[in-house]
């Protein structure tokens, strides 16, 4: 008897060291995903903040070219070549205003960025965003939460099959304190919502969730969720408290 109380006592204990072995491999993984994932992240703010100043420079650099243009024809009444140019410039002012969905810079690029994709991907996205600076959350916090909602809601909208109904539908505004972002797409006929990714890259992707559940947590949010079998559309609203 003694004998089987020491061969399961050492048995139990290798399953225990077993299980914390396998424990810290994992954890192990997620920290090395986790590293990779922020190293993109901040590849992706820096891009990000590169095409600010681009943007900010070349609007600066039309609004001069324009000023200057207009005191030479004050200067010269005829002169059709120097009008039917700064013209040209005045349309690719206007033309460069009417991508911009607000004021606040960051929250511009990012939907500037996501709308190429899914142009690229043939994804109809309509943006509704209140226009104002969103203070209260940090730079990188605010492209981590946006760049992976909407990551995720495009993910969805690429499983769908060719001639069914896709789309990304976004809006955001300041609520009294808070900050509110929601987000509805389509979802594939049939397909069992998960927020596992159908991609390789499912650990990764899961980092991206667990980011987004952490944001949330960080502004002491809330994050409510459906899903509508009937009309296969997923919903997702995300609410910040702004930090002051």
């Amino acid at each position: 008897m003694i004998g089987i109380l020491i061969l399961l006592g050492s048995f139990l204990f290798f399953l225990i060291a077993a299980a914390g072995i396998m424990k810290t491999k994992e954890l192990e993984q997620e920290n090395r995903l986790l590293h990779s994932y922020m190293r993109s992240m901040e590849e992706f703010y820096e891009g990000i903040q590169s095409r600010i100043e681009a943007v900010r420079k070349y609007r600066h650099d039309l609004a001069k070219h324009i000023q200057t243009l207009e005191a030479l024809l004050e200067e010269k009444e005829q002169d059709d070549g120097v009008k039917e140019y700064m013209e040209d410039l005045k349309y690719r002012y206007e033309e460069l205003k009417k991508h911009e969905f607000c004021t606040d810079e960051l929250v511009n690029s990012i939907l500037t960025i996501k709308e190429e994709q899914c142009r690229e991907r043939g994804i109809p996205l309509d943006i509704r965003v209140q226009d104002c600076i969103y203070t209260g959350v940090e730079e990188v916090d605010l492209v981590g939460l946006l760049h992976n909602l909407l990551d995720n809601a495009i993910e969805a909208n690429e499983r769908i099959p060719a001639g069914e109904k896709k789309g990304v539908w976004f809006s955001m505004e300041h609520n009294g304190e808070e900050i509110v972002v929601g987000v509805k797409n389509c979802l594939k006929n049939g397909e069992k919502f998960s927020f596992t990714t159908k991609k390789t890259e499912k650990e990764e992707h899961g980092i991206g969730t667990k980011i987004i559940e952490s944001l949330v947590e960080k502004y002491q949010g809330r994050r409510q969720y459906a899903v509508d079998t009937e009309h296969w559309m997923f919903e997702d609203e995300i609410r910040l408290k702004c930090k002051r």
